[in-house]
């Protein structure tokens, strides 16, 4: 079953009725054979570090409330507007967004109007995911591609080094040159572009404020469109996010050109 974690202050107590309190023991039934005790093991609390005292109350509702899924957590928001995450290996693909999300979201509530920047790694120390939060512009996702970053020290919270997903807009030269010409053609409707065309079809990207909802599916399949010329015979991807950096859904181009929604 997929797991999604909410944080929030606001949450705190309802999440701490569903968190173990450590380990227990399951006492076998009325009228059952006696049975050896059942230990169930609590999730392993996260290593935290923290900036401020402000931060430190930040990272620790995040050692307490991640159910296991954040390995590491370093917080400098209140000074640097930072936060790094290392994921556990009880954490799956499909966990990294919602999470990403809902602590983001913890991080905006209890820094209201601050720049916020969150990076999330692997349990490796590999980049996943970046999200950025301006205010007044939302929330800006950029994701980690395989072989397009550089390194540079002190990206993981208690390494040495790690991999800054910001430093491309695509994997590729071809994707690269792509996602620029789409931001600075469509620069009044896109807030930000990556690719991954070349190799998985893939392709990401933020609209700003002056789509509204109706003109998002078309704006999607002339992207998509475009792409195709640049990426032909093979199927398309595209993940849209709105301006607050919400995933609003994605659309598949096929390879017979029809586009497919799923939201």
């Amino acid at each position: 079953m997929k797991r999604t974690i909410i944080l929030g202050y606001a949450l705190s107590i309802a999440l701490s009725g569903c968190m173990p309190q450590g380990a227990e023991t399951a006492a076998p039934s009325a009228g059952a054979t006696a049975q050896r005790p059942v230990a169930v093991q609590r999730p392993r609390a996260a290593e935290i570090s923290w900036d401020t005292d402000r931060d430190r109350v930040f990272a620790e509702f995040l050692r307490d409330k991640s159910g296991g899924m954040v390995r590491k957590a370093a917080v400098g928001i209140e000074r640097r507007g930072d936060v790094r995450i290392a994921l556990d290996q009880s954490a799956a693909p499909d966990d990294t967004l919602p999470l990403t999300k809902s602590i983001m979201a913890g991080a905006r509530r209890d820094f209201p109007n601050r720049p916020i920047t969150l990076s999330v790694y692997d349990p490796n120390g590999d980049p996943i995911l970046k999200a950025r939060y301006r205010p007044g512009e939302g929330v800006h996702y950029q994701i980690a591609h395989d072989g397009g970053a550089t390194r540079r020290d002190g990206a993981e919270p208690g390494r040495s080094a790690g991999s800054d997903p910001q430093t491309r807009k695509g994997v590729t030269e071809a994707d690269r040159r792509f996602a620029e010409w789409a931001e600075e053609h469509g620069h009044a409707f896109l807030r930000y572009v990556q690719a991954d065309l070349e190799r998985h079809g893939r392709l990401w990207f933020g609209v700003t404020r002056e789509v509204k909802p109706e003109d998002v599916p078309q704006l999607t399949q002339s992207l998509l469109e475009g792409a195709r010329k640049d990426f032909p015979h093979r199927d398309l991807v595209a993940t849209v996010f709105d301006p607050e950096g919400e995933r609003i859904g994605e659309a598949h181009l096929d390879a017979d050109g029809r586009v497919r929604w799923e939201r």
